[in-house]
Parts: C-alpha cells; structure tokens; sequence
C-alpha cells in the first residue's frame, strides 16, 4: 500500500518497532514462526507500521497476503480471511471454512468437530504456503472480527511456532468480546508476541508535520504535540489541512482555529473534504454507508452516479481520505476508520437513511448469489427508518446468512444473524408459528455456539408460543436442540419439554425415537433410572422401525446412560458395537468416539488392557483421519463439574490441599446439591482442615447405600467420600457399602472407567471398609488382590495408597512376619510416592516406615554381635570362618550361636540361615 494512503511521515518516531518486527521476520523465515498482535488506540500507527514491514517484505521477493475485518454489520463470517485463503488454495482445502458442504441438520456435536477440521485444514494450508515460498500475513482490525475469525486465527497460531509464517495483527487497545476472550486462549500458546504503540515524541509529529510542507517551530510542535496526544493520524490529518490553507507558517492561535477544541479528527475531516466538488463528496458519503472498505462501482451506484466514479474517488484520495487497494483497480477503503466514521457522522438524518435504503437495494442482486451477504443487506434496511414490509424483507435476508454462516461453521455469527432476524420479524408483527420457528434456529446456533443458557432459555420461550397455536411439532423440535448436558436444572426443563411434545398422537416414529431417547437421557441425569431404562428400550424401538439410523444413536447414547450401573457391562459393549456401526454409516465422527469410549469402560472392568489399548489406538486414527479433536471445550456443566471433583481427589491423593481451586466453594454453592456435588464439598472441607463442616454435609450422605447400585453417580459419590468413612470410623456405613460392592469385586474397574484413576481395582475400597470393620484377614486380602490388579492397570497412585493401607493392617496384626512385610510394604509406598510426587502419602509411609523399624527393632531379641554372626552362618561361614573374620576366639562364636538359637527357638544353623536370610530381605 502507497505510503501517501495513510499521509506523510507517518512513520516517524518507529524506527524501534520497526527493527523488532523485521527481526521477527527474519526469525520466521528461518523456521521460527509467531502471531503478533499490534495494539493502541486508533490512529496510533497500527497499520502504517504494518505496511512498512509489507513494503520490505515485498522489496525482498516475499509474497504478503492481507486481510481486514469490519466494523459494519452483517459482514459474511470469514471476512478478514476470505482472500487470504483464496490465494493460498486453502479455500478448497479447508472446505473454505465457509461452506464445509455441512446440512444445517447435522448434529450440533459433529459440526462443531467439522468446524475444528475445517479450521486445522485451512491453518495448514497457510503454513504449508509459507513453507513452500516465503509469505507475510496481516490480518487488521481484529477488535472487529467475527467469531469464526478468530477460531481460525486460533488454531493457526498453535502451529506457528514450527513454522516459517509471521502472522501480523492490528488491534484497538481495549477491544471488548470476542477478542478479548481470544487474546486470553492465544496468551497461552507460544510464539505470542503483543506490541503496544506508545504515543509519539514532539520530535516524531515534527518530522511528521515538515513532511506535509508545514514550517514548524518548537511552540507550534509543542502545541501540536498536546493538543494530539502524540496521536500520528491526528498530526498527519492536522498537518494536511495547513499544508492545504495559504501560507504554511502558522502561529498556536491559527492552529488552534483550525484544529478546534479537541484532540478528535471528524472536524479535520470535514476540513479536507470542503474541497472536493459536490460529486466527489456524494461518492465520499455513500462510500461511508457501505462501510469502511467499499467497491467504487457499490459506492458510484450508492450515490445514484452514471459512469465511473474514480476521478472523484482520485481527488478524495489526494487530500488523504480514501486510498485504493494494490492490485484491486476496483476496491478502495478509506485511509483509517476515524475518517470514515467522521464523514458518515455529518450526514443528515435523511441523507443517512436514504443511502441505506439506496445500499440495500444495490446489495440484493449480490446477496441472491452469495447468501453470505444477506446480512450486509439487512443491516441497511434497519437502519432506513423500515416499515413492516421492510422489517419482514430484512428478517428474510438475515435468515439467509444464518444459513450461510452456518455452512460456514461459523455458529455464533449464525446466532447472531438469527438474532436479527427474530427481532426484525417480531417488530413487523410476527405470529406465535413464526416467532417459534426462528426461536429455534436461533437456540439451535446458540448451542452450536456453546451458549447453552440462552439456547435453552430460547427453546422454552419457542415451545410456549408453539403451544400457544398448537404446534407441537415445533415443540418437539424446541425439546430436541439441547442434548448430551449432565445438569439437573437443564435435565428438568428438557424432561418438560418432551413431555409436551409427545402428547402429539401425530408424532412421526423417528421423532418421537428422539424424544423418548431425550426423555429418557433426562430422567437418567435426574436418577430416576428405573424409567430412563424403560424409554430408552422403547426410543431403541421406535428407531428401528423407523429406519432412523440417527435416531437410534440417540437412542443408544439414552441406553448407556440408563444402564450405568457396573454389572451392565456386557450390554454397554454391545452397545459400543453397535454404535460404532451406525456412526459409521451417518458419518458422526464424535458418536464413534463416544462407543470407543463404553467399550474402554468395558474393557476396564474386565481387566482387558489389550482391548483398551486398541479402542484408545482406534481413538486416535479417527482423529488423524478427520482432524478431530480428542477434547472439545463444550460448555457442559458436567464437565466443569468433573474438572472440579478431580481438583479435590488430587488434593487428596497428594495430600495438598492447595490443589482445590480457588472458587470451588463458590461454584458447588451455586450447583444443585446432588449427591455427587455434596460428597466432593465434604471431601473439599475435609482436605481444607474445616472437619466439623466435613462431618455435617457427611451426615446428609450417610443414606447412599439404600439407593443401591443402579445410578454409577452414587459410587462416584461413595469413591469422594470413602476417606470420610475411614476418618470419621463410621462402621455402620461402611458396612453397608462393603455389601454394597462386595458383588462386584472381580470386576477390575467396578465403580467405572473415570474411577480408575484414583481407585483402580475395586478390591481396595473393600479392602478398607473390611479393616474398618475389623475384619483384618478378609481385608488383607483385598489388600493383595488390590495391588496386583492395580499394577496391572498402571493405576501408581492407587498403587501407593493400596500399599499403604495394607502395611497399616499388617502392623494392627503384628503376626508372624506381618511387621517385616508391613515395612516392605511402607518404604515401597514411600519410595513411589516421592516419584509421582504425593507428598501427603510420602510423609505418611516414612512415618510409617520409622515406625515398623523401631517395632521390629524392639521385638528382635538378638544383641548386634548375634544379628552379625547369624547374617554370616546365612552366607554359609563355619564357625572358624566367622571367628577369623570378626577376630574372635572360635569358642566364643561357638556361644554366640548357642545363644540365638536358644532366643529364637530355633534347632539348629540350617534353620538360623533361613532366619537370618528373611529378616536381611525384610
């Protein structure tokens, strides 16, 4: 771009930024590749820097590609992008990110991986260019990027670091979402570099002003300075206004007349254009209704011009207001933002909504070829003062680049199209049939979004006004956008939401497959699982008379969380198998997933780790082949409640308690006090030292055995709250969970595949709650079965903490050798809880260990001279031998055997070796 685009000199006072970018240009092109973002306030130089380093670039044979969001509403998702991806061939290679060939009908789950793919497709695509010649990306304005933007930039920016790309972006200081919720994920990826412009020296804006012509003295620079703020745009602006007046010497009096009263541009703005001839300021104020970038031939029809409209765009382009694009005769944009905006800001009302009205009908032949461009369209209707047959006309076109972003995968600019429209249709009197039908979409894009709430609150709202006109279609339709959420809250609304909509005698078998599969997903959430497993075996039905392969996945997904309990194994397997069938023929990558994962579970429980492995190596060949992620950040409750159940049993399995989060408390105030919730705050207060607040929500928790096995979220809740059981020495409990789990002790992972982690095999917790009750041999043998098993699994934690508990029980028993196997077992524990760094479960098994050494110690008859003599009748010495090695008579050795075969009740050196030999290995 011309450096006379933004106004001269404009550079100045750079030259420090400058060299660190070009250093980091250098970086990339030896391999070493980053994103940096260029931040200040408007007019600071954003894009003057940038453009310097593209103009080197450029000098040097590197191709430089550009893009720039917008401000205006309604620009298609993608924008900044668009030509970028063109150009690099990563529109075809990553489904252009904006039209992957995805059906709006697709499950929300499976679009949002499609949009992971689609943006990792597009994202190497871009590397792959900069690695096969050298290439600059600029990306400007990203405080006005749409959501799907910045996902890509996203996902581009995890891989620059091994790359040769340098990715350039400009962006205002204090830009609000969704750039800021951006800049926090971007800020933990390496190879993120933000560089703040600091306003200019008075040296710097008097470079600037001489550049334009003005003659300049230290009272006028310093004035300028102020009055600026050490903003270039301003002293560029303010410096061609007074290159333009006669005589170039002014005094602070003149200067401050034509500046005004403040340090803003518009009224410079006006000042430059007061020169132009009525055509060219027409052309000026249409182009300011299109937007801050705008095609001449939009702005000459805009403005109602016969002809070609470059000479008067030429004249504007001399006095600095727009420029044109390199390379693009037909594109032009005006030189920064604040000048757009200072033109559109002196347009009358009337003026105003004439142009729009002007630009929406010039916009629609283009808007019926690219429907992505429906939302510019209605945006200029709304603002021509419209009446109901415009606002209709505008819901339509908003309604038609939803559909586009959503082919895009861009959902939450889906939403917000959806957004429009809805309100759009309902200021032009919109009846109950149609208000409930955009509702819906627009619920549907939230939840794609991951805006779970206001999906779910819009999908209420849409099945009232369904019912109000009797559409319980539309109803069964708002009862089916939210699925697969663990949430008691949002459980109960769906469970009401599918119970008005099966009153429909009318509902067609694939979807009322659907319903009870929500049905029945919702009472399982809600642990009425008695009757999830009775809908869920009849929405398995229903499916497969129907013939609906995607309802039936539903319907399975509803199965395996109604058969939670651990003895349904068999059948999740089934299940699994069956699933990944039927994934397989409706193309949904993530319900493959999802079967891989039952069958894990399965696999777990039945001690299979072959099986595992090869479902987990399954896992990730699908993700290499459909670039899909192994997580997705779903804003799923459940999920944030997993996140903080597992912060809490880390805290106890490292004994540190500083490992609960911060605001766990808070959170667990705030979320519905089911079982599991309760027992992770008392495990939480309990790790906290708060014991007597442990004991008291301890107390509402004491009933769970009564409720049986059925619901895998009570032994969820048992696994939080067994070191309750233990400390507080609740016999009683205990003993009914014992019988309780007891059934399934030969199975591996018996509370579950996620419990794993920290209990392993079943048999430890038993093993617990038997040396509770004071049944130490039974215990002792849990004990046992529990360490071998959990080796096998690779489950150390669980590993420590079995070995720990069982050297406790052979040190209450003290038979025998219990107190030397009791001490292997101890410095065992310790020596692998250092490793995996346990500290808490560290300090206790070298307590413990100490502890069996002086036990030992004090139960051994022997003196030191009689341990040492029989440790060498174990290496087979004769007495001869001994005495010669120790210097001593043979009689005297011959004594000392005597002695300790006297103390140990022993017959004879045989038996004293083998003695011996045990006591050194324990």
């Amino acid at each position: 771009m011309a450096d006379a685009a933004v106004g001269p000199g404009l550079l100045a006072g750079r030259d420090r930024e400058l060299a660190v970018l070009l250093q980091w240009r250098a970086e990339a092109l030896a391999g070493h590749g980053r994103l940096v973002v260029l931040t200040g306030p408007p007019g600071i130089g954003k894009t003057r820097l940038a453009e310097e380093l593209a103009d080197g670039a450029r000098r040097t044979g590197q191709r430089v590609l550009w893009g720039r969001a917008v401000e205006e509403h309604g620009a298609p998702p993608l924008w900044p992008w668009r030509r970028i991806l063109d150009a690099v061939g990563g529109a075809d290679e990553g489904g252009r990110l904006a039209g992957d060939g995805t059906s709006d009908s697709g499950r929300s789950d499976d679009l949002a991986a499609a949009r992971f793919r689609a943006a990792a497709a597009a994202a190497d695509a871009l590397t792959a260019a900069a690695g096969a010649g050298d290439l600059l990306i600029v990306v400007e304005d990203l405080q006005w990027a749409d959501h799907a933007s910045l996902f890509l930039l996203r996902e581009l920016a995890a891989g620059l670091p091994s790359s040769r790309l340098l990715v350039l972006a400009t962006c205002r200081e204090g830009a609000g979402d969704p750039w800021r919720a951006s800049l926090a994920d971007l800020a933990r990826l390496p190879g993120l570099q933000v560089m703040r412009l600091a306003p200019l020296g008075e040296a710097a804006v008097d470079q600037i002003m001489q550049a334009a012509g003005v003659s300049t003295h230290s009272d006028l620079v310093r004035f300028v300075h102020v009055r600026s703020e050490g903003n270039p745009l301003y002293v560029a602006t303010l410096a061609r206004v007074l290159a333009a007046q006669p005589g170039a010497g002014y005094d602070t009096d003149a200067v401050a007349r034509v500046a005004g009263g403040s340090a803003e541009i518009s009224h410079l703005v006006s000042s430059l254009s007061d020169g132009l001839d009525d055509g060219a300021r027409d052309l000026l104020a249409a182009a300011s209704v299109l937007g801050t970038e705008f095609a001449s031939d939009l702005a000459a029809a805009v403005c109602g011009v016969a002809g070609d409209a470059t000479a008067g765009l030429s004249a504007a382009g001399a006095r600095g207001l727009v420029t044109q694009w390199p390379n693009r005769p037909d594109s032009w944009r005006f030189t920064h933002a604040l000048v757009r905006d200072g033109i559109y800001a002196s347009l009358g009302d009337e003026q105003r909504i004439a142009l729009h009205r002007r630009a929406a009908a010039v916009l629609e032949p283009l808007a019926r070829e690219a429907p992505e461009r429906g939302g510019e369209v209605a945006a200029h209707l709304l603002r021509a003062a419209p009446g109901p047959a415009a606002l209709r006309q505008a819901a339509g076109w908003a309604e038609a680049a939803a559909s586009a972003a959503t082919s895009a995968l861009a959902f939450e600019d889906a939403a917000g199209y959806l957004g429009t429209a809805l309100a759009a249709a309902e200021a032009a009197g919109a009846a109950d049939a149609e208000r409930a039908r955009l509702l819906i979409e627009l619920a549907t894009a939230e939840y794609r979004a991951g805006q779970l709430a206001t999906s779910l609150r819009h999908a209420v709202v849409a099945a009232e006004a369904a019912e109000r006109v009797g559409r319980l279609d539309l109803v069964a339709d708002a009862a089916l956008v939210v699925r697969g959420i663990g949430h008691h809250p949002v459980a109960a609304t769906l469970l009401g939401l599918c119970d008005r909509a099966l009153a429909d005698p009318g509902c067609p078998a694939a979807r009322r497959a659907r319903l009870l599969a929500q049905r029945a997903s919702a009472l399982a959430e809600l642990g009425d699982l008695e009757a999830a497993e009775t809908d869920s075996a009849e929405a398995m039905t229903e499916a497969a008379a129907a013939g609906d392969p995607a309802a039936e996945l539903d319907a399975i997904r509803a199965r395996v969380a109604a058969l939670a309990a651990p003895r349904h194994w068999a059948e999740r397997l089934r299940l699994g198998s069956r699933a990944l069938e039927l994934a397989e023929t409706t193309g949904q990558p993530l319900a493959a997933v999802l079967a891989h994962a039952w069958r894990i579970d399965a696999a777990y429980q039945l001690l299979n780790l072959e099986a595992v492995d090869a479902e987990i190596l399954q896992i990730a060949q699908l993700a290499s082949s459909t670039r899909l992620p192994l997580a997705l950040r779903l804003q799923d409750p459940s999920g944030a409640g997993l996140s903080y159940s597992f912060a809490v049993w880390l805290a106890v399995v490292r004994g540190d308690p500083t490992e609960i989060p911060a605001d766990f408390f808070e959170v667990v105030a705030a979320a519905p006090p089911i079982p599991a919730v309760r027992a992770g705050l008392a495990m939480a207060l309990f790790a906290c030292g708060r014991t007597d607040e442990a004991q008291a929500v301890y107390e509402t928790l004491r009933q769970l055995p009564a409720d049986g096995d059925r619901d895998v979220r009570n032994l969820g809740a048992f696994s939080q709250i067994m070191e309750l059981i233990i400390a507080f020495r609740d016999t009683e409990t205990g003993q009914a969970w014992y019988d309780l789990l007891v059934p399934h002790s030969a199975e591996a992972g018996a509370a579950g595949t996620g419990l794993v982690v920290v209990y392993g095999s079943g048999h430890w917790p038993l093993g617990r709650l038997a040396d509770l009750a004071g049944r130490t041999g039974q215990a002792l043998e849990h004990f046992a079965q529990a360490a071998a098993v959990n080796t096998r699994l690779g489950a150390r934690p669980a590993v420590v903490l079995t070995r720990l508990d069982w050297a406790a029980a052979l040190r209450r028993r003290a038979t025998g050798s219990d107190l030397a196997q009791a001490r292997v077992l101890a410095r065992q524990a310790a020596a692998e809880a250092r490793r995996l760094d346990m500290p808490g479960p560290a300090e206790r098994a070298e307590r413990l260990a100490g502890e069996l050494e002086q036990a030992i110690a004090a139960a051994n008859p022997l003196t030191r001279r009689e341990r040492e003599i029989a440790e060498l009748v174990s290496d087979g010495l004769t007495n001869r031998a001994i005495a010669d090695r120790l210097v001593l008579s043979e009689r005297t050795v011959e004594g000392h055997v005597r002695s300790t075969l006297a103390k140990l009740q022993l017959n004879n050196r045989t038996e004293l070796a083998a003695w011996a030999l045990r006591d050194t290995d324990s």
